[in-house]
């Protein structure tokens, strides 16, 4: 697929990963002329910024900290929140007040308020709006309510303009571009059925490029850190932790239950263990909580998918991979699926309050339909 007519393309990102997949269908479409967008919903997303626009890669990298926009959001009821998103004009970035010279734009969600001003801006002025993968939440119905009346409230929000349950329902997004398409499509009565593509490029094919790999350590330096705390080692364990540890009251505690039950998953006493911390947690774990010389902490700006580089190069031959539910088990074992050396172990509760506990099993019933063996913890 080449350039269409009209002008340059647009992405929009909010997280490491999905900044992945925004670089992965540039480079499967041969897309030339791109600009992206970096929002502050991560742990240093400026400096992220930074080292992506040194790669020479796209054209304008735009950082933009939307603040407390999002959190404000969340506390108004349905009506409010119905004017708030149809006020969208009062929050589009002055940037894209006149988008002339892109042809259509690229967005991870369609709920985050400045990524749907983006979608109604394009819309508006009859351009194409894509979104891309986002992350296990394409795959899952998120809405969480539990009184009828609002989950009937969320499945009809797509027809007032509104996000509903199923990433990218609303009506001006054109497609939506999975590298699962097949976990969608093979329900018809899935509100999204009829816009669900695939990816133009494999993730496995994008990450095995030569060039690409050099732009991963240029752009993550710490790569190399973790190819020295890895060597000689031919087992590692990861832990991926969730946005709800911040809320979690007894800190040490818990992370040292989360410990002991990496040592049990792991089969060669002395092995690495690695904390890996969603980009959205807002308190890093110190290296001092661990008091463990073979427990040691990824950079939580390292997207973990690019855990598949250092196993290539250091020929890691078991890894065991604990989770409470994360796109990157779905990621991970696509990547390795092939050698059979992966182990997975699901945390499911572990003073999860009931909506985490609600998102974690669907999270579970799509590991199973994407055929993942995996172990619960």
């Amino acid at each position: 697929m080449g350039e269409e007519a009209g002008g340059k393309k647009l992405f929009v990102c909010t997280k490491p990963y999905q900044y992945l997949i925004a670089r992965l269908i540039k480079q499967g479409c041969g897309f030339e002329y791109c600009d992206l967008v970096i929002l502050n919903h991560f742990y240093k997303a400026e400096e992220f910024s930074d080292r992506v626009r040194e790669t020479g890669v796209w054209g304008q990298v735009i950082y933009i900290d939307d603040g407390m926009l999002d959190q404000m959001k969340l506390q108004l009821n349905p009506i409010k929140k119905y004017f708030f998103y149809h006020s969208w004009r009062k929050f589009l970035p002055t940037a894209f007040l006149d988008i002339s010279a892109y042809s259509e734009v690229f967005v991870a969600h369609d709920f985050v308020a400045l990524e749907y001003a983006i979608i109604r801006k394009f819309s508006s002025e009859s351009k194409s709006v894509i979104l891309y993968e986002e992350g296990s939440g394409n795959y899952i119905n998120n809405s969480t309510h539990k009184k009828w009346y609002m989950r009937f409230l969320k499945r009809v929000a797509p027809w007032f303009g509104l996000p509903g349950g199923y990433f990218g329902s609303l009506k001006w997004i054109k497609s939506i571009w999975l590298q699962r398409p097949e976990l969608i499509t093979a329900n018809r009565n899935n509100p999204i059925y009829h816009k669900t593509r695939g990816l133009p490029i494999t993730l496995e094919e994008f990450m095995r490029m030569p060039d690409i790999m050099s732009e991963c350590y240029q752009i993550y330096p710490e790569l190399h850190d973790v190819d020295k705390l890895v060597r000689d080692h031919d087992e590692l364990t990861v832990i991926l932790t969730d946005p709800f540890l911040d809320e979690i009251t007894d800190r040490k505690a818990y992370i040292h239950s989360i410990i002991e039950k990496a040592t049990e998953a792991a089969t060669r006493p002395g092995s690495p263990i690695f904390f890996k911390q969603h980009p959205g947690e807002t308190i890093q774990i110190e290296a001092s909580i661990t008091s463990n010389d073979q427990v040691a902490i990824m950079p939580q700006k390292l997207p973990i998918e690019l855990l598949y580089l250092i196993i290539q190069k250091n020929k890691i031959s078991k890894i065991n991979l604990i989770s409470f539910g994360s796109t990157a088990i779905l990621n991970l074992y696509d990547l390795c699926r092939s050698n059979d050396y992966m182990s997975v172990f699901i945390i499911e509760s572990m003073s999860m309050d009931e909506e985490l506990k609600l998102i974690a099993s669907r999270f579970v019933d799509l590991a199973e339909k994407h055929q993942i063996q995996f172990q619960t913890l």
